[in-house]
């Protein structure tokens, strides 16, 4: 303890070792409040398939089983990132400020894009008579203030305090071993996060048989798995590439980007999003749900869509300055 002390007035910075404890247990209680979704869902297919006819269509398997896998793999991510921020670990606070800024982006894209568009959707709901209009109203204001405390407010209060310099301080002295994310910088391990996740997780759209949208068209089946599985493996090269700051990786991640923002964008200016639910093999009751509700249109999604990679491509021009290009010499970092 007195080495913590002397420590901290050496290095002037404020101990924020209590800061680290009540945000690692907040994380700690998320994590398992996810969890606790997995077996509630489980549930509610096994009741859906017990109570049979236009009930258990809608909620088979395929449907549920990626929806299970993504509250399971949150779950443990918050409840891991908890721990360590409790630990005060170096590596904790790098994951956590590095997911915050990706979960406050990516959340501030999401509530741009439902400003625009929730409106219309729920006014649709209210004209068929399917909701009354003062629970339109009423829906729609919970929703964003929903949207804007848990993709906006927490992911921002989350930045604002392990982006501190203390915080910083703090965990490198009560941490003062490298970890694996000294190695790399902030600015470059938030995409190395982001490919790596891309290609684990695409593999999955097999469950739905391997359906992507390719620059104009939708493919599924033989091409799509190929398809898709090249593209993970890329991701997953960019990964490895960009953590060791090789500048292969960089133009792998970029041009998989710039193929991937074309590819969407074309063919969402051309199918719906209905019918790529239909080559999904979604339920018949589920699709003319959508329909009901009334789905954005593929030009509106494409336009969203656009400005998203676009933005991306930026940052990753940005971050171009950290990569080297691959020599004899550095060949085997």
């Amino acid at each position: 303890m007195t080495n913590e002390v002397d420590a901290e007035q050496v290095a002037g910075f404020k101990d924020r070792k209590t800061g680290l404890v009540v945000f690692g247990i907040l994380k700690i209680l998320f994590g398992g409040v996810c969890l606790l979704m997995v077996p509630l869902m489980v549930f509610a297919m096994i009741a859906a398939k017990s109570a049979g006819g236009e009930v258990a269509p809608a909620t088979n398997a395929s449907m549920m089983i990626p929806g299970v896998l993504f509250y399971l793999l949150l779950g443990i991510w918050f409840i891991w990132m908890g721990i360590g921020s409790i630990m005060a670990r170096r590596w904790a606070r790098a994951l956590i400020l590095v997911s915050s800024w990706l979960w406050l982006v990516c959340g501030a894209g999401g509530l741009l894009f439902m400003v625009f568009m929730m409106p219309g959707m729920y006014d649709r709901m209210g004209e068929t008579g399917q909701i009354p209009t003062s629970v339109v109203l009423v829906m729609k204001v919970v929703m964003l203030v929903f949207m804007t405390l848990f993709y906006v407010l927490i992911p921002g209060i989350l930045v604002l305090f392990y982006s501190r310099r203390n915080v910083k301080l703090t965990c490198e002295a009560r941490d003062p071993v490298t970890r694996w994310t000294d190695k790399c910088p902030l600015s470059v391990l938030g995409p190395v996060l982001l490919c790596a996740m891309w290609g684990v997780f695409m593999p999955w759209t097999g469950v739905y048989g391997w359906v992507l949208p390719f620059f104009g068209r939708i493919i599924s089946g033989a091409t799509g798995a190929v398809v898709t599985l090249s593209a993970a493996a890329v991701c997953l090269y960019a990964a490895r590439a960009m953590y060791k700051l090789r500048v292969s990786g960089w133009w792998c991640a970029f041009l998989l980007m710039l193929a991937w923002g074309v590819s969407s964008a074309v063919t969402f200016y051309k199918v719906s999003f209905i019918e790529l639910y239909e080559h999904m093999n979604f339920p018949a009751e589920q699709i003319q749900m959508m329909e009901q509700t009334g789905m954005p249109p593929g030009s509106a999604m494409a336009f969203f869509m656009s400005m998203w990679f676009i933005a991306s491509l930026m940052y990753l021009l940005y971050i171009k300055k950290f990569f080297v290009r691959e020599s004899k010499g550095n060949s085997g970092r």
